[in-house]
């Protein structure tokens, strides 16, 4: 801010709450659209059968039960810094995004019906849930939109939830090292112009302690998806994958985020590339 104000910076990154100072140096925001998103992970939760998360229903339950609008509209002031758009590092420029992969309305009545379905009646036997947030120096607020699910949970789903955070590499650790099993981890991540760049980390490594799943059916799927080198042919593939990884319920999907930077008011133009987190398409740059 100090440099943005005294002109030694033309663009730099900042907090949507430095606004007003940045407007009434002579500056102004401007967003790099889908710069990242929430990555919200239920860890771990086919390595074992009496996990609560085990059940795919509880999972989707757990998603239901978010009130992504009230996160949009309430913690982040609307959707030019939220936008409940997308699924996991699937966006609306990411290449296979259709709204199919939207996140999943707001829906107590059925999260409800899916608890009871799967055996938890008004959260009864589903034991502590424990969330796992990382402190994000790019996505504001994403302590509290962490806590605000947690309350979504309590309130919709009668469960005990118990937020933690910390540093998130000794997280990162500890899920690798299996100790998050049928917990949820939160932290930021970057978005992506292929999906499947990042689904096979996760989706198509049989070997990691910290996969998304235990499907070899789906393992071999995502690995001919990543090879696949016509342009035409990988795009018809990740259309009919992601849906199905969405299904499996290792990712909550709550939306993305665009990135706020201040822009001095020298810079007379600046449209940044979307799905960046660092200044992008610096051509576009005019100064006066």
């Amino acid at each position: 801010m100090a440099a943005i104000r005294a002109g030694e910076a033309d663009i730099a990154p900042v907090s949507i709450a430095a606004r007003k100072q940045v407007e009434a140096g002579g500056g102004r925001l401007v967003f790099s659209q889908e710069g990242g998103f929430p990555q919200i992970i239920v860890v771990g939760w086919w390595a074992n059968p009496d996990l609560s998360t085990y059940d795919r229903r509880v999972r989707h339950a757990l998603d239901y039960a978010i009130n992504k609008e009230l996160i949009q509209d309430r913690l982040y002031e609307g959707p030019e810094v939220f936008q409940v758009k997308g699924w996991a590092s699937t966006t609306p420029s990411s290449i296979g995004y259709t709204p199919q992969l939207d996140p999943r309305p707001f829906d107590p009545d059925k999260a409800r019906q899916l608890l009871a379905d799967a055996g938890y009646p008004g959260g009864q036997g589903f034991g502590k849930l424990v969330v796992n947030v990382s402190p994000s120096g790019v996505l504001p607020l994403l302590v509290e939109m962490t806590q605000l699910m947690a309350e979504n949970w309590e309130r919709e789903l009668g469960l005990d939830v118990e937020v933690r955070t910390g540093d998130r590499t000794a997280f990162r650790e500890r899920m690798r090292a299996g100790d998050f099993d049928g917990q949820i981890f939160v932290r930021d991540q970057e978005t992506r112009i292929d999906p499947s760049s990042s689904m096979i980390s996760g989706y198509a490594s049989p070997k990691r302690r910290d996969r998304a799943h235990n499907y070899p059916e789906v393992v071999s799927r995502v690995q001919e998806t990543y090879r696949i080198l016509d342009p035409d042919k990988r795009l018809e593939a990740i259309l009919k994958l992601v849906p199905e990884l969405r299904d499996i319920g290792y990712h909550l999907g709550v939306g993305y985020f665009n990135i706020p930077w201040a822009v001095g008011p020298r810079a007379v133009t600046w449209e940044p590339y979307p799905l960046s987190p660092w200044p992008s398409a610096l051509h576009t740059v005019t100064l006066q």
